[in-house]
This record gives structure tokens, sequence and C-alpha cells, in this order.
């Protein structure tokens, strides 16, 4: 993880003014190990410092991400986070809740930034590599989701008390999933 001097480092080389509220901002993005949104920056930073506005939040991430000291992590307008390790790592995004985990396995990330910079003559700051699809609480919801739509669109008749024992007039399909 950088450190704080690195992030007013960027920003003094871009021509900005180490304010309080900036420093606050390097501070806490220096300190996270989440992948913070520009609101979860303001939040953190207002209890210290009430008066800083959203404006200096957002021109301050987007001049730390316009340096390659930070990486945008963007869903649309409302769901942008931020990446503050400038580690080689994959991100984890679950689509549906906007989860984002890292991951430092086994990938030659290193490898592929040196081949980078040999191939095209291009330095490489930070690499964005993500894997989207949904983790394991959001597939459990949405696998409740489907099992409660489908049993309002197919009611299950009321059974008499002797039907209980017989159930050989249930029909199941042999590909159907049996643990819904």
């Amino acid at each position: 993880m950088p450190n704080e001097e690195v992030f007013l480092n960027g920003l003094r080389q871009a021509g900005m003014r180490i304010t309080a509220q900036r420093r606050a901002i390097c501070a806490y993005l220096a300190a996270t190990t989440s992948h913070p949104t520009p609101y979860d920056v303001y939040q953190a930073v207002t209890d210290s410092h009430p008066g800083i506005s959203r404006a200096t939040v957002y021109n301050t991430l987007n001049t730390l991400q316009q340096l390659g000291l930070i990486v945008e992590i963007s869903f649309g307008s409302e769901h942008t986070h931020y990446d503050t390790d400038p580690e080689p790592h994959i991100n984890i995004i679950c689509l549906r809740c906007h989860t984002i985990q890292d991951y430092y396995g086994d990938v030659s990330l290193d490898r592929l930034y040196e081949d980078v910079q040999h191939s095209f003559d291009f330095q490489p700051v930070a690499a964005k590599i993500d894997i989207v699809g949904f983790c394991p609480s959001c597939r459990a919801q949405r696998r409740a989701e489907i099992v409660a739509q489908w049993s309002e669109r197919h009611p299950t008749p009321a059974r008499r008390p002797d039907d209980a024992a017989d159930s050989s007039h249930f029909i199941t399909h042999p590909h159907e999933d049996q643990s819904l």
C-alpha cells in the first residue's frame, strides 16, 4: 500500500496546494484496505474536517487517478470505486452488490508489465484487471428470488393429510436441481 506521502507528492507535482483537507483525503486513501467510493472518502474525512466540500474530494480523487496513483473502478456514475493498491492484482467484482475483493494469487502480472514495457516501449504504472461475476451471497439471494417467483406462479395445491406418505404423484424433471 502506498503511504500518504506518495499521494501528497503526486498532488504537489500536479501543482495542487496541500491543504489540511487534501492531506486528510490522502491519509484516508493510504490507510484504507477497501475500495472506497467518493462518498466513502467524503464521509470519512468530514469527521475531522466538517467544512470539506465534495468538490475537493472529487477533484483530489480525479487528480490522483489521472496521475496513476489510484485506479478507478466504475459501474456507472453511482458506483465508482477507487483502488488504492498499486501492487499487481486482480479485482474480483460482484455485479449485483458491487463488492470488490483483491486477488493476489499466482498470476504473472509482473511479467505482463515487463512484456508491455518491452513490446511497446510503454511504462505501465497500474493495471486494471477485473473479473466480474456473482458472490456467494448474491447467488443465494438470486436463487431464493427465483424460487419465490416460481412459487408465486405455481402455487402448491392444498394436500390432504393422507397424501403426505404418498409423494409418488409428484413428478420431477431428471435435470432439476433438487437442492433448491
